[in-house]
């Protein structure tokens, strides 16, 4: 069974001054569906490759949760969890493992945030949303990708649980729109060269795993 480390959201705790790493208990029923084992990334490591290296991992998922506190391969100034909800050390997590995966062909799925962070790594640039339509939201989208119309067919309908998004314009460079909401909104796209995709729905909180995102996790983790 293919190991999957699993990226994990900060939260804190003002009342005790405590910083929990914390993931959705769904993601390993979901893991489970897919056929992998799940691996949550702490995001206080001091060398987050030796970590990842000695668990011998065979890709990544990019989870939500937590605002974005990068651009590029820079930090941005001035962000706190409390006011902001940006956690620089999750941000300095994922940046190492994009960095690792980029090395080792390994494959990452970034979910909302997850695809939010991917496109801030390569100098894209989100912006706020209309809550009304993207927030506890069913919405169709458009796929525009043949290898994802396969999956998903042409129109799809995703759940929506964001309160930033990507203009197609301000997509990154290197990054290839694959689906997209009637407003332009980026949904979904992928690494013109590298095995890095990105979602912005979530494949964890249907009560009934979707069979489409099923397939494409399998897909794009190499394991069928």
């Amino acid at each position: 069974m293919k190991r999957i480390g699993i990226t994990q959201r900060v939260v804190y705790l003002e009342d005790i001054d405590e910083r929990r790493d914390m993931l959705d208990q769904r993601w390993y029923d979901f893991a489970e569906e897919i056929g992998v084992r799940l691996i949550p990334i702490p995001n206080n490591l001091e060398n987050v490759v030796s970590y990842i290296d000695e668990l011998k991992l065979d890709g990544f998922i990019f989870s939500g949760g937590n605002n974005v506190g990068i651009f590029g391969d820079s930090l941005i100034e001035g962000k706190t969890i409390e006011d902001d909800d940006v956690a620089y050390e999750r941000d300095k997590t994922e940046k190492t493992i994009i960095e690792w995966s980029v090395k080792k062909a390994k494959p990452i799925i970034g979910v909302c945030r997850g695809l939010q962070f991917i496109n801030a790594y390569f100098s894209g640039v989100q912006d706020s949303v209309n809550p009304d339509i993207h927030v506890a939201k069913d919405h169709e989208i458009l796929f525009r990708d043949e290898d994802w119309e396969k999956i998903y067919n042409q129109v799809s309908t995703v759940n929506s649980y964001h309160r930033y998004g990507i203009n197609e314009d301000k997509l990154a460079d290197e990054l290839i729109t694959t689906a997209i909401y009637n407003d332009r909104q980026i949904e979904a796209f992928k690494h013109y060269k590298f095995p890095l995709y990105g979602i912005m729905w979530h494949p964890e909180r249907y009560d009934i795993f979707q069979k489409s995102d099923i397939e494409f996790f399998q897909q794009k983790l190499n394991l069928l």
